[in-house]
């Protein structure tokens, strides 16, 4: 992919400081130093600089929001924004700007992972892994908020190359199942708790299945009243319809569905998953019709159970592209190595018709009109950052998804309610400039998030070299 500017003299200088570098983390942190710091703005005559960050000429548009290819187009970039979007023929260029000829490529807005743990995966190389493979944001599930706002803090600063992080804090649950948990045991608790996340600037709050009646009804109404959204797993004594009519705008995993009230019903877990395909033909579609009326969206995280029906095989055959994570990775944390039980064909077939029935249920609220988002659970046994995301991408569309319907489902970002932009998964005048440049049409086969030419991070490129030098930098040598 070619550049019409000079380097700047900084970037020389950072190119010779990588070239300088023996270790792969040095070399890594000296190209965040370079991608993240440089202006990437040409020199142009008499000490000028061209009023745009970057132009891209020549490339279609695959924009979620209409579904169908533009005619080569030109993209321009100034700072973090697009500010104009143009066919080709309507767009004089000026000389002195900053031209990238993309020509044949196809552009995406970045995509977005709705369901991480960033900070229990416990290795900070998540994050540029995580961008190089197109994400350029996250949302961050459950953490310790000190944890997260420092780590949050670094990608904003420079410090490291990441993809935005909109946070929840921690998870509030009626018990303290997890060191991120914080006890919520009461009304009162529910609205302390909400106003004391407000003030720490939390973009969303989690909630999780611990939590009795009372206090999560509570929960919901002080979140409302603060101006923020709510996510997360639906309590055990509140029914999935009572949770959206209720109003938690995100609900989260397929489990949730069935973990609580539906559970209670049967004598036990097996009895509850191998009826749970007769509950989706035969009763949920009441709960989509619910779901697509307040616009409550679903993020199922299908690779995660996928991955815990499989985990047996995938535990005994790391996947190859674990070592961007570094041997010390916590890739299997404690509780999620497969134990003996995992390796029994009958336990393997229930946990896969779970995952079938997830399907199922996607494609029955995908029908109704009802939001679908797409996550991961990262930090979740298995789970690749970046990677397992196209995975969940693709499982959408064994859901009946259209490959643009996925991206958009994978473009969204969070919504603005929870920190999210407006523009966030279109390509228009405005929308941010986080995207992501294909060798292949993904609106014909999603396979195309394999061919990542560039990703455009901030309104900074990052072209297939410089991606494959942080790839490189990751690898535990």
């Amino acid at each position: 992919m070619a550049r019409a500017a000079r380097k700047t003299p900084q970037c020389l200088e950072i190119n010779v400081s990588i070239q300088n570098c023996r270790s792969p983390l040095c070399r890594l942190w000296v190209l965040s130093a370079l991608l993240l710091s440089a202006p990437f703005l040409p020199t142009v005559a008499h000490g000028q600089q061209s009023d745009f960050s970057l132009v891209l000429r020549g490339v279609v548009l695959l924009d979620p929001m209409l579904a169908t290819p533009s005619t080569p187009s030109t993209v321009v970039i100034a700072g973090d924004r697009i500010v104009a979007v143009k066919p080709d023929a309507l767009f004089e260029v000026p000389e002195e700007a900053n031209v990238i000829d993309a020509a044949g490529l196809f552009l995406i807005p970045g995509l977005w992972d709705l369901h991480t743990h960033l900070i229990h995966l416990g290795n900070e190389k998540a994050l540029p892994l995580l961008v190089t493979q197109g994400v350029t944001g996250v949302r961050e599930l459950g953490s310790i908020p000190e944890e997260i706002e420092a780590l949050r803090r670094r990608v904003e600063e420079g410090a490291l190359l990441g993809p935005r992080i909109v946070r929840a804090g921690p998870t509030l649950n009626g018990a303290a199942n997890g060191a991120h948990h914080r006890v919520i045991d009461s009304p009162q608790a529910a609205r302390q708790a909400v106003d004391e996340l407000r003030n720490a600037g939390m973009d969303l709050l989690k909630t999780h299945n611990a939590t009795d009646r009372r206090t999560y009804f509570a929960l919901i109404e002080a979140a409302a009243e603060a101006g923020l959204t709510v996510a997360g797993h639906i309590p055990t004594t509140v029914s999935p319809v009572e949770a959206c009519e209720a109003g938690q705008a995100s609900i989260e995993h397929i489990a949730t569905i069935f973990e609580g009230t539906y559970l209670a019903a049967f004598a036990n877990e097996m009895q509850a998953f191998q009826s749970f395909p007769e509950w989706i033909r035969t009763e949920a579609l009441e709960l989509a019709k619910c779901f697509a009326k307040h616009k409550t969206l679903f993020v199922p995280t299908l690779r995660a159970y996928q991955l815990r029906a499989h985990r047996a095989e995938a535990f005994d055959n790391p996947d190859p592209r674990q070592r961007y994570l570094g041997a010390d990775a916590e890739i299997w944390p404690a509780g999620f190595a497969p134990s003996a039980a995992d390796r029994m064909k009958p336990v393997i077939t229930i946990r896969q018709s779970l995952v079938d029935s997830g399907l199922e249920f996607v494609r029955l609220l995908h029908a109704q009109g009802a939001p679908i988002g797409a996550g991961t659970d990262l930090a979740a046994g298995g789970l690749l950052p970046g990677f397992d995301l196209h995975a969940e991408i693709r499982l959408l569309i064994q859901a009946g998804l259209s490959p643009a319907e996925a991206l958009r489902a994978s473009s969204r970002g969070p919504g603005v309610r929870a920190g999210g932009d407006p523009l966030q998964g279109q390509l228009v005048e405005g929308s941010p400039a986080d995207l992501v440049l294909l060798r292949e049409n993904a609106f014909e086969d999603l396979g195309a998030l394999d061919s990542i030419e560039a990703v455009i991070l901030r309104g900074k490129l990052l072209d297939r070299a410089l991606l494959d030098e942080i790839l490189v930098g990751l690898e535990d040598r």
